[in-house]
């Protein structure tokens, strides 16, 4: 152990085993180192050692007591060294800080007093000046009141209500949710306008009067409309049974142009008709467009595929018992299923009674194959269709026929609608030949005169070449 940790006791102990170390080896040579003498001083060298490892063992507790005193003394220390630094630091911000608001009040006493010795040398001035007011003119007393200006005031109110009305009405068009006009379908559905129907309730008697050959061509049909039909499809009703509807007659004669010339190379053959809700004319649509089809001559077939609210067979005043459904889930012959009306060139194959399953039936191998059929015996084909919304039988249809027309009914169609039935009928790859705005007031949109004109020349020409004739 060094010096500096070593005591009396140590040192002492340390001299005693030198002494008897160098007994030990005198008495080993002169005895031997078995001899008695030798043991016992060996013996005493031992006790010593153990004594001298004690002292050492304490020694050493010692010192590492007084080492470990010693470290926590230099963390208090060190750790009062950082506070006195910290208290020093915030007492240097504090000086700061008060220097910082002493200059400021200084400031302010300074501003204040000269502020102060300005507003009592403006009082002084006030005092020392005189009072060097004088009247020039006597004012006149009015013969009329100056205000309220009653015209001015009236011509405003007048300006006023006129732009809040015009902001209204925009503001109530912004809010119109629905289509309303062809550029409305343009826009929104990004569809060619096949035809625009107007609405019969606002065709002009005085434009559509004296057309007699317009009653001539529908007197046959609207005898055997049943009265059922006239409640549910009125727009149907009035057409083929009021002669002053030249007007939408000739809205259906350029649909069925629209609709020949709509595929390259060679008319369509089969068309399906559908909408994007209920109510919005697509029946009668299609009973209008396959009359007017088969007035060329052609044969034309009209298909109820509504197999859950058909409609058609209640106009022609048809039986339900059996149709298409019938075709679809037995196996029977699809020829004694169609009707041949009495108007020329023309059939209907009704739905028959309303199946469990309507779309398992429309996509069914059969459908496809009755359609192949038929396409091969008439020259046009029309389906009705539900609505687009929440079924899929149009979708599954719109993928067997050439082309899909699509019907819009002006003032109740949403534009959200419009987009979605056409993006239902995209997605699948169907081939939309464009849109039928149908009830279409004619007079508030603006197109009055244009379908009146229209109207006019083209009955105007009829009786003129049945007069050369």
């Amino acid at each position: 152990m060094p010096e500096a940790f070593s005591d009396t006791k140590s040192a002492a102990i340390q001299g005693e085993l030198s002494k008897l170390r160098v007994d030990e080896a005198e008495l080993s040579v002169k005895y031997g180192p078995d001899n008695p003498k030798v043991a016992e001083v060996r013996s005493k060298i031992k006790s010593l050692n153990e004594q001298q490892t004690e002292t050492r063992s304490y020694l050493e507790e010692k010192l590492k007591a007084d080492y470990e005193r010693a470290q926590r003394d230099e963390r208090s220390m060190k750790a009062a060294l950082e506070k006195t630094k910290t208290e020093a630091v915030q007492q240097n911000q504090a000086s700061i800080q008060y220097s910082i608001l002493k200059q400021e009040v200084d400031t302010a006493k300074a501003l204040y007093t000269e502020f102060l010795q300005k507003t009592k040398q403006t009082e002084l001035q006030l005092a020392e000046q005189h009072n060097n007011l004088r009247i020039i003119e006597l004012a006149d007393m009015p013969s009329s009141p100056i205000g309220p200006q009653r015209f001015r005031t009236m011509l405003i109110g007048l300006l006023v209500s006129l732009i809040a009305g015009i902001g209204l009405a925009f503001f109530l068009e912004y809010l119109d949710n629905t289509v309303k006009s062809v550029e409305d379908v343009s826009r929104v559905a990004q569809l060619p306008t096949l035809a625009v129907i107007p609405s019969i309730n606002t065709v002009s008697a005085r434009a559509l009067a004296g057309r007699k050959n317009v009653k001539a061509e529908v007197s046959g049909l609207s005898a055997q409309l049943s009265p059922a039909a006239e409640n549910e499809h009125g727009k149907l009703t009035k057409l083929v049974t009021l002669d002053q509807l030249s007007s939408v007659v000739e809205a259906y004669r350029m649909l069925r142009t629209s609709v020949l010339l709509s595929a390259a190379g060679r008319p369509p053959k089969i068309i399906l008709f559908t909408s994007g809700q209920p109510g919005e004319g697509k029946t009668t649509t299609a009973i209008n467009t396959a009359i007017s089809l088969s007035q060329l001559g052609s044969s034309v077939l009209l298909i109820d595929a509504d197999l859950r609210r058909p409609t058609v067979h209640r106009v022609f005043k048809m039986n339900q018992s059996q149709g298409l459904s019938t075709y679809l889930s037995r196996q029977v012959d699809i020829e004694p299923l169609i009707h041949k009306l009495w108007v020329p060139n023309l059939s209907v194959l009704p739905c028959g009674p309303i199946p469990p399953n309507p779309a398992e039936l429309i996509s069914s191998e059969r459908m496809k194959e009755v359609l192949k059929l038929l396409s091969d015996k008439y020259d046009h084909i029309l389906i009705d269709s539900p609505p687009l919304i929440n079924v899929t039988d149009p979708v599954i249809l719109s993928t067997m026929v050439d082309g899909v027309i699509l019907v819009v009914q002006a003032g109740r169609s949403t534009r959200d609608i419009v987009r979605r039935a056409r993006h239902e009928l995209s997605s699948v790859g169907a081939k939309i030949f464009g849109v039928v705005l149908n009830n279409l007031d004619i007079k508030r949109e603006g197109y009055g005169n244009y379908v009146s004109t229209y109207g006019n020349y083209g009955y105007t020409e009829n009786r003129e070449e049945a007069g050369r004739h």
